[in-house]
């Protein structure tokens, strides 16, 4: 599958988490205007997106979500309106999962948006590409991961283990 990433997608500052929502969409074939996107998401040029905004605007375009998360004891108040948000949808909010556990829901038919730390330091949102018991690889990026290092990455200070799972079967509101 060749893609033609939009250029307002390339030229968003920190739009990884855009992107990874965008790329799901493509493989449901479903086109939504990236400045639309990026407001149903909660996207914020100076802070990007915030993993609790992506499963808000995920819920809101249709999906069935899950999201997990350890205790976040210094959320942002940018993100309190989408945590606010996530109640009102009944967004489920439930405990981390495992990397085995994350393989296995993905193995179950569950997309994955992951939140876990670059080597640079700067927390990333990707879109799993594939996991097995070996390694992780996602859709914005050719490298893998050994589950050891995707475990430390996705559980460094500030990132709080959080994931998104999302139903590959799709219902518009």
């Amino acid at each position: 599958m060749s893609l033609d990433i939009p250029e307002q997608l390339q030229n968003l500052p920190a739009n990884c988490g855009i992107y990874a929502v965008w790329m799901l969409l493509q493989h449901c074939d479903i086109e939504l205007d990236i400045a639309d996107l990026a407001k149903v998401c909660g996207y914020d040029q100076e802070d990007g997106t915030f993993t609790i905004g992506l499963a808000v605007g995920l819920k809101k375009m249709g999906f069935k979500v899950v999201f997990h998360t350890a205790e976040d004891l210094h959320k942002d108040p940018k993100e309190l309106p989408s945590y606010a948000e996530a109640e009102r949808l009944q967004i489920p909010i439930l405990a981390p999962l495992s990397y085995v556990e994350l393989k296995d829901a993905v193995e179950q038919n569950h997309w994955a948006i992951v939140y876990y730390d670059m080597p640079d330091g700067v927390g990333n949102h990707s879109l799993i590409y594939d996991i097995n018991n070996e390694e992780i690889s996602f859709f914005d990026h050719f490298e893998v991961m050994r589950p050891e290092v995707f475990e430390q990455q996705h559980r460094a200070e500030g990132i709080c283990q959080q994931t998104i799972l999302i139903r590959r079967e799709f219902s518009a509101l």
